[in-house]
């Protein structure tokens, strides 16, 4: 059975707005991830499937260096490494060097339910681009890529 996704209300001075059109999609993708994942807990947050992905690529992080690469808060990465902690996830180890600096590590759990999730990814992906083909994909990620920049410039300079 499939669940229906909560669009929002259409708005007249929003329309044809592709940053609008991106989040859109990015909450369905959401939605399927956790329909098809069965996930439930931390990880039912998209925050917390950052924090995982970014663990999976470099285990060791420090919540400071997590926190600047997720965009997150601080204090949202103190409460996710907690609850990832707390549903055994990640552990925590001191730093050999500064003490005072807890590095963050992935679990076993939290490396097999990484690469569940790729897995997840990929097959999400391939049903979203259907009938897409490799020259609109390469112009897709091509505009994505300007987008991105474009707001995480405005981000630095303000």
């Amino acid at each position: 059975m499939k669940k229906h996704v909560c669009r929002p209300p259409e708005r007249a001075e929003l329309s044809d707005n592709p940053v609008k059109l991106c989040n859109e999609i990015a909450r369905i993708f959401r939605a399927r991830m956790r329909e098809s994942c069965d996930i439930d807990g931390v990880l039912s947050q998209p925050g917390a499937r950052l924090v995982l992905s970014l663990l999976a690529i470099e285990d060791g992080l420090s919540q400071r260096s997590l926190a600047e690469r997720t965009h997150l808060r601080a204090p949202t990465v103190s409460v996710i490494i907690k609850k990832m902690l707390d549903e055994g996830y990640v552990t925590l180890k001191g730093d050999e060097a500064d003490m005072r600096v807890n590095r963050i590590y992935l679990t076993e759990l939290g490396r097999i339910t990484d690469k569940k999730t790729i897995e997840r990814i990929k097959e999400t992906d391939a049903i979203a681009l259907r009938g897409v083909s490799d020259e609109e994909w390469q112009t897709l990620m091509l505009l994505l890529g300007k987008i991105r920049s474009n707001l995480l410039e405005e981000k630095e300079e303000s």
